[in-house]
This record gives C-alpha cells, sequence and structure tokens, in this order.
C-alpha cells in the first residue's frame, strides 16, 4: 500500500510525516519541488 504528502517550505505536513513513520510508514521517495517564492517536497511512502 502506498500514501503520498506535501510537506511545504513553511513546514506544513511534518506532523503527517512524522505520524506516518510512528505507524510503521516507511519513505520510498522524495521529490523536491523548486518554485520561485517556496520549495515543497512530494513524500511518497509505502506500507507492507
Amino acid at each position: 500500500m502506498q500514501t503520498s504528502l506535501i510537506i511545504e517550505s513553511n513546514g506544513s505536513g511534518k506532523e503527517k510525516l512524522e505520524a506516518l513513520l510512528k505507524e510503521g510508514w516507511s519513505v520510498v521517495s522524495v521529490t523536491a519541488n523548486h518554485g520561485k517564492s517556496y520549495n515543497d517536497f512530494l513524500v511518497i511512502l509505502e506500507k507492507e
């Protein structure tokens, strides 16, 4: 099973990522999106 979330440059989404990691999810991919005034990251997680 896979899920994804966005971590925004202001830190939004970090708590959700930490919660998923505690539930046993593993990060399989991190993709950066570099905009003019922001840097967001698409994080893909996987759990068996």
